[in-house]
């Protein structure tokens, strides 16, 4: 199965992935602030891409199952809209 990001979808999934760097950007900054650097930020960083980002794809590839074409954009839409939030109040939080 592969899948094809068009339109909105495609601008929404940078949104999450640039709020994705910029959470862990703003997290290193933080932690070599505070001399509390440790390779545990990777993991972090790696458990939000695979909690987040590859449900966001499998939703994508539901899609040709979907007769009316809309309910699994709006469920992709719904999903992508809670982790932009969830990524802005965690770096408004480091801040």
């Amino acid at each position: 199965m592969s899948f094809v990001l068009s339109g909105f979808m495609l601008y929404t999934m940078w949104v999450v992935l640039a709020l994705i760097a910029i959470d862990l950007l703003v997290t290193i900054y933080t932690s070599f602030q505070n001399n509390s650097f440790s390779l545990s930020l990777l993991s972090n960083f790696l458990s939000g891409i695979l909690n987040y980002v590859f449900p966001l794809f499998i939703v994508v590839n539901l899609m040709p199952l979907d007769p009316t074409g809309w309910l699994i954009k709006i469920a992709y839409y719904v999903g992508a809209i809670g982790v932009i939030f969830r990524y802005l109040v965690d770096i408004k939080n480091r801040m």
